[in-house]
């Protein structure tokens, strides 16, 4: 055996004994490294925490003898002391942000052998500390968050099982970060799943939840229209803490007076990003700011606020930028604000008629521009069935009474004021016209959504009686119409039920309006879903 080669190592021990070399470095890394696999079932959920004898020589100091071996009793004391740093360092919390309690198990001391352990054994020696959490009944939800980096960066590797079967891909959590899972009870798994069963379990879960695939990540949308550029946020809490901190009196809580300093602090956070229509700098309006739970039902509703838990929470912050005297042609934006839980900003880019797209900001590259296309609307001919005849057959009368419930309601979706109140003259309402328009515009707010206008997408006639008053032609009638909002990249649609009238002269070959009023309306539910 060649002993040379044995020889630096030699030195190396020598100059650490006489202090030339401090002897943590030997043992000491950059990230203190943890594996945590938590098994819910139905009452009762199982936590395994795994650590290395490292992080306990490096917490507790614990020296090596002359023969580079720490001995196993100092590791046995350590690891007694450490039960209590795990504890009030892990935190595992039910759907409603609430702690649960861990009852401890014991830990696992049989990889440690009598003669202690070398110092080159230190990082591949894991001891394991288990908890019972009682979760209650079939949980919705589980968060689990870790702290443990005091002296060093820490790293855990978190995996989540239901039942005893994988639920995700492990997941790596830096200290301070959350990691969430939704636990779907109903069809829970029974195998063991492969990648591709991963990934369909991903994909499916991604659509319950709306496209929001992480409850700790950032999103961005950015609506784009000639009327506005409509920029909207979602921010985990946590990450706003990292931004400017946030002051509160509950650690775990946040109440909802302090919900609107935070929002404050958010806006003004924003108002440091710039934004350019046509070349003019545009101020942010604020839309609307909500924070949101777990619960992905919470998107669809303007729900009023409500203590939340930091660890669990998001806020959702609408702003729009409207261009000053007209329609928006060029847009130019930056977004300079980052931290280490947001080192980039990644945008869902949103505009009418076209495929969704992503956009990512970086501190190198942290702009954003875009030019609409030239804005060309079709000028629709008069409505002219049986405008001459004596007599009205019904399906004329549908005919009639269809399409100009399609050409009314379709005008809220013109971006030009001049192309609104043109088809709205061209149907014959005159001055009219524009009270029309805003009667219109309020009969389809949402109020669910903040007082969102709907685009429609349909309309159907679905009764009709008419008459005859001297030259008026009076239509009766009951119609369907569908329409949505958009938020957060979710299309919220919505079907209403109006019952109303039209009274109609014949002009020039040609019907005209002379007046047109809604009765009733019925709101029907709101369906959700993603878009993009």
């Amino acid at each position: 055996m060649n002993s040379s080669r044995y020889l630096p190592l030699l030195l190396f021990a020598q100059l650490i004994w006489a202090g030339l070399i401090p002897s943590a470095e030997l043992w000491a890394h950059p990230v203190s490294l943890s594996d945590a696999v938590i098994d819910v079932r139905e009452k009762t959920t199982r936590l395994k925490l795994s650590v290395t004898v490292e992080d306990l020589v490096l917490y507790y100091e614990l020296e090596a003898n002359k023969e580079f071996r720490v001995d196993e009793q100092s590791i046995r004391e350590a690891a007694g002391k450490h039960r209590d740093f795990l504890e009030k360092r892990l935190q595992v919390l039910d759907h409603q942000g609430e702690s649960l309690e861990l009852a401890y198990n014991g830990v696992d001391l049989s990889v440690l052998p009598s003669e202690g352990l070398l110092q080159t054994e230190l990082k591949s020696r894991w001891l394991t500390y288990q908890w019972t959490i009682a979760t209650g009944e079939e949980p919705p939800f589980l968060t689990i968050s870790q702290t443990f980096g005091e002296l060093q960066p820490a790293s855990m590797d978190c995996m989540f099982l239901q039942n005893g079967f994988l639920l995700e891909k492990t997941k790596q959590l830096s200290s301070g970060q959350v990691y969430t899972v939704q636990l779907d009870w109903k069809n829970p798994p029974t195998q063991r799943p492969d990648l591709a069963a991963l990934k369909a379990a991903k994909q499916r879960q991604l659509r319950d939840r709306l496209g929001i695939a992480s409850y700790s990540s950032l999103y961005s949308f950015l609506y784009l229209s000639r009327r506005e550029v409509r920029h909207e946020i979602l921010i985990p809490v946590l990450t706003l803490q990292e931004w400017f901190g946030i002051e509160r009196k509950d650690p775990d809580f946040l109440s909802v007076a302090e919900q609107e300093v935070v929002a404050d602090q958010v806006f003004g956070l924003i108002m440091k990003n710039p934004v350019m229509i046509n070349g003019e700098s545009i101020e942010p309006e604020l839309v609307r700011v909500n924070f949101f739970g777990l619960d992905i039902r919470d998107f669809a509703l303007n729900k009023p606020p409500e203590k939340i838990s930091v660890y669990q929470a998001r806020i959702g912050v609408i702003v729009s930028y409207k261009p000053q005297m007209e329609l928006m042609e060029t847009l130019e934006m930056y977004w300079k604000s980052y931290n280490k839980y947001a080192p980039l900003l990644r945008s869902t880019v949103l505009i009418k008629g076209e495929q969704p797209f992503g956009h990512l900001f970086v501190k190198d590259a942290p702009g954003f521009s875009y030019e609409l296309p030239k804005l060309k609307v079709e000028r629709l001919p008069p409505i002219r069935t049986g405008a001459k005849s004596r007599e009205l057959s019904e399906s004329q009368v549908k005919q009639i009474a269809s399409e100009l419930i399609k050409r009314i309601y379709f005008t809220v979706n013109l971006e030009s004021p001049r192309d609104r109140f043109r088809q709205l003259s061209d149907l014959g309402l005159g001055d009219y016209g524009e009270k029309l328009f805003l009667d219109l515009e309020k009969s389809l707010r949402m109020a669910e959504q903040g007082g969102s206008v709907m685009e429609v997408h349909s309309t159907r006639v679905t009764g009709v009686k008419h008459r005859k008053e001297g030259d008026v032609l009076i239509l009766d009638l009951t119609w369907d119409l569908v329409g949505s909002v958009e938020h957060w990249g979710h299309l919220h649609t919505r079907r209403d039920t109006f019952t109303g009238a039209v009274h109609l002269t014949s002009e020039r070959g040609q019907w005209a309006i002379q007046s047109f009023v809604t009765t009733d309306q019925k709101r029907h539910p709101i369906e959700t879903r993603v878009r993009y």
